[in-house]
């Protein structure tokens, strides 16, 4: 493990298609990996290029994990983008993945009990980030983190969890409007 993840796989378990041998252990599964995460860290210069964010690696690698559980693929560097904006404007990130993390769920609607857990990595309740990456973020994610998108969005919802339609913006209104759109999904497709 790189040394900025502090003993923890959490986030650096690359996710990809692995073919491993009858007998082999769960420590060299673990370890494969690991390895292939680092060599994609290396092809994309991650611990150098995350240092030009203003956040440290394991910060970045944080944010890429919530890009992987937040974005679809084509809105990465959007949600990236929504995550900076947020965090340099001190607002909470009030993200469901992070709270389906605490929670060990992946409800796309959660109630308002859920999202008054209490947990570190209730992003509704704590500001900033949550502790540690909350799943094994991809390449395309890392990448996003690295270099997200240029925009002044603050607020994004995927509007049809079916085709991936996601919707960004940074006026509250306009999020509420897509949040209705949302809602509207929802009833429509219990």
């Amino acid at each position: 493990l790189p040394g900025f993840a502090k003993g923890n796989a959490e986030g650096f378990l690359f996710p990809a298609t692995y073919e491993f041998a009858p007998g082999t252990s769960a420590r060299e599964m673990v370890a494969a990996m690991i390895a292939r995460y680092n060599e994609s860290a290396e092809a994309l210069r991650f611990t150098s290029r995350a240092k030009k964010t203003g956040y440290s690696p394991d910060k970045v690698m944080i944010i890429a994990s919530l890009v992987q559980a937040e974005g679809h693929p084509d809105d990465f560097g959007k949600v990236s983008r929504v995550i900076y904006n947020r965090l340099a404007e001190g607002m909470p990130l009030q993200l469901d993945a992070t709270v389906n993390y605490a929670l060990k769920k992946s409800d796309i609607n959660l109630s308002r009990r859920q999202l008054r857990t209490a947990s570190p990595y209730n992003t509704y309740r704590q500001r900033g980030l949550p502790p540690t990456p909350i799943n094994q973020p991809g390449e395309a994610a890392m990448e996003a983190a690295l270099q997200p998108d240029d925009g002044d969005w603050l607020f994004f919802v995927a509007v049809n969890p079916d085709t991936g339609e996601t919707k960004f913006t940074h006026s509250y209104k306009e999020f509420l409007r897509f949040k209705k759109e949302f809602e509207k999904y929802i009833a429509e497709n219990q």
